[in-house]
């Protein structure tokens, strides 16, 4: 349980960062438009739907005999985490070009990237 609460909460740090990176990013870019922060507030929310739902069928499983019983809230964590991850890399990048290639952010990146 409790790496279950980890992992929520570091997935909703990171929803949060990615929102902040990308309204820094618009303010940088004097692109500040309540179309696209509307927008990327509807996709934040699906996210967090998304983790309510893992929530809810991952503690289902357990109450009601669904038939299966996997891990899922953690595993979507996983993925909600990588997919934020490279948004907030991809607007650190566009905020301050000097890191878009320093050996910081190239960590990140897939060695496919370079190809």
């Amino acid at each position: 349980m409790t790496s279950e609460i980890t992992a929520l909460a570091i997935t909703f740090a990171m929803i949060v960062i990615d929102y902040l990176t990308g309204i820094a990013k618009a303010i940088k870019n004097k692109d500040v438009s309540s179309e696209k922060m509307r927008e990327g507030l509807w996709h934040k929310a699906s996210y967090l739907v998304v983790m309510i739902l893992a929530e809810i069928i991952e503690h289902g499983q357990h109450m009601v005999d669904m038939g299966f019983s996997v891990p899922i809230i953690i595993p979507t964590c996983v993925y909600i985490i990588i997919t934020e991850l490279a948004s907030i890399l991809e607007n650190l990048g566009e905020i301050n070009p000097e890191l878009h290639d320093s050996p910081i952010l190239a960590l990140f990146r897939s060695s496919k990237e370079g190809r």
